[in-house]
């Protein structure tokens, strides 16, 4: 399970992270202003699909994710990032937390420092979905594990990521992608459970 948990550390280096600061500057995540997204990761043998939600080039995100958890049934879950902060929802144990924002490279506006950080280096070009990316790769290191991803950005967001961590490869996958799509304002507010 430990495992399974720093994987999932990896997983959001390059899906929701840490974007507060540049958010609050102004600065964009992504080269549109909202999106609806739906992608599948296979990870260890098993299936996770989740649905994205991205509103203000980036400055508001939510990704929600339906489990089937043995002895539990589905499980629910979502990872809310707004106004410089992070939460972890859980809907059907009704929790909230907030927690640190997961630090996360902006593709849209390479930082030389991140180029650096992460070994960062352009090896080509893909369609998927029919949107030419552009495909990176990307090194990363949690917790003393270190991770080879490539990664298919289009306009900032990864359409694809192939991981590579101590003998496990995890691969996430867009299957949709409604670009400029209307984001009700709803899907970022922070459950108040009892």
């Amino acid at each position: 399970m430990k495992a399974k948990s720093l994987l999932l550390s990896f997983l959001l280096f390059v899906s929701l992270g840490a974007y507060a600061q540049d958010a609050a500057q102004g600065a964009k995540k992504y080269g549109f202003k909202s999106a609806i997204t739906k992608m599948n990761t296979d990870m260890m043998g098993q299936t996770i699909e989740t649905t994205g939600y991205i509103d203000n080039y980036g400055a508001l995100e939510c990704q929600k994710v339906t489990v089937d958890v043995p002895g539990m049934g589905k499980v629910e879950t979502a990872v809310i990032n707004k106004d410089g902060k992070s939460w972890q929802v859980n809907y059907t144990m009704k929790q909230v937390e907030e927690t640190p924002v997961q630090d996360q490279v902006n593709f849209l506006e390479l930082s030389a420092a991140d180029v650096e950080k992460y070994k960062i280096k352009e090896i080509g070009k893909e369609t998927l979905l029919g949107k030419e990316c552009t495909v990176y790769s990307v090194q990363n290191e949690v917790q003393g594990m270190k991770a080879n991803l490539t990664v298919s950005v289009y306009k900032g967001i990864a359409f694809k990521t192939v991981t590579e961590v101590q003998g496990y490869k995890i691969v996430i996958t867009m299957t949709e992608f409604q670009e400029d799509a209307m984001v009700l304002p709803q899907v970022f507010d922070i459950p108040k459970f009892k």
